[in-house]
């Protein structure tokens, strides 16, 4: 059995090493670029660095314990010496590990309260976790109305604190940026405070980061820092209503009925289908994306798909196998509202392709650092 064992051991220790080996990865919680995320890196490199030291000091006490007290074949049976009552030593393993505590509680106590501090004149933006994908609504003048509603894409000025109020419409899920900041759970019924800042413009990638159910792990999110020049244009386009198409490209009329039909109960597209269908069932609230400036997204379906290829193209492709059948690209559950469902057998080609085109005009290109 021990054969077996050490080889195997030896084996998951290589692996859990060689994880740290990654270069380039967008998932970097050591290397912070925003002013959150360097309290958190302050604090934890030196917590880090005390812990390094105390375990030496401990190694070495141990190792010297152990090579000057070792059993001979003299001392075998001999009662080792008896430190109980040894008021020196017992003082000492008690004081300096509460020393140690001390110190570290009043080096976290601040940064604590500075991550969870909000400036009531910052933009502020609900972040609210669904199944699997995060949805992020702007109230930019703090008058508790939301101007923008989006998905997948969290798009700030850099340079700025943002609020951000995090919750979930249905289980546990945990919002992470780790370039910018710690994780915070989004829990359903709560509100939780956390603080986005970027030093200079920039894309940071973030990830659910509480297990959450199928798709947990494709249940991403990009955080966006614009200049303010950008960010401005970005709030611009993103407070224009859509606009009903003219009829003027065939195809993207058919689109928009097929959506009307098939879609408009679970999407919403502000100025067009809160007027051009009111006789229609009411939208069932928190179960689909709002898709007003869809193209003004880098990626789309929680994030695992590029809405654009390398040329700047749409990535129709991609678009168009997850309208045909979304479950068969991401693990999703339809049935429990858990997701889109597939439209493979109710929809013809020719009707998934006009779609896919008028979806192609919602919104201009996105905003980008």
């Amino acid at each position: 059995m021990r054969r077996v064992l050490r080889p195997a051991g030896l084996a998951v220790a290589v692996g859990l090493l060689t994880t740290g080996c990654t270069e380039g990865g967008v998932f970097d919680t050591l290397n912070p670029k925003g002013e959150n995320a360097r309290i958190i890196d302050d604090l934890t490199n030196f917590i880090g660095i005390a812990a390094v030291v105390v375990g030496i000091v401990i190694t070495v006490l141990v190792t010297y314990v152990v090579i000057r007290y070792r059993t001979t074949d003299e001392t075998y049976d001999a009662l080792p010496e008896q430190v109980h009552g040894h008021t020196v030593a017992e003082l000492t393993w008690t004081i300096v590990p509460a020393i140690g505590l001390i110190v570290v509680t009043v080096l976290s106590l601040p940064a604590i309260f500075e991550l969870d501090s909000q400036d009531k004149d910052d933009i502020t933006v609900l972040v609210e976790g669904q199944q699997w994908w995060w949805q992020f609504s702007y109230d930019l003048d703090n008058d508790g109305e939301y101007e923008i509603v989006t998905s997948g894409d969290i798009v700030f000025p850099a340079g700025q604190q943002v609020n951000l109020q995090i919750t979930s419409n249905d289980v546990i899920h945990s919002f992470w940026v780790p370039e910018l900041n710690g994780k915070k759970d989004a829990v359903p019924g709560l509100h939780t405070p956390l603080k986005l800042h970027a030093d200079e413009p920039g894309v940071f990638w973030g990830q659910c980061a509480e297990f959450c159910g199928l798709s947990h792990a494709e249940m991403r999110l990009r955080a966006v820092a614009l200049d303010d020049t950008d960010w401005e244009r970005w709030v611009s386009e993103q407070t224009t209503a859509g606009v009903i198409p003219d009829g003027q490209d065939v195809a993207v009329q058919r689109g928009y009925e097929a959506f009307g039909q098939f879609c408009s109960s679970c999407h919403v597209v502000d100025g067009v289908y809160d007027s051009a269908y009111e006789n229609e069932p009411p939208l069932l609230s928190g179960i689909a994306p709002n898709l007003t400036h869809l193209m003004g997204r880098t990626s789309f379906a929680g994030g695992i798909f590029e809405l654009y290829n390398d040329d700047g193209t749409v990535n129709e492709a991609d678009l168009l196998a997850w309208v045909r059948d979304a479950p068969g690209r991401k693990a999703l559950a339809p049935d429990n509202q858990q997701g889109m469902t597939s439209f493979a057998e109710q929809l013809s080609n020719e009707q998934l392709s006009d779609i896919v085109a008028y979806l192609s005009t919602l919104g201009e290109a996105p905003i980008l650092p």
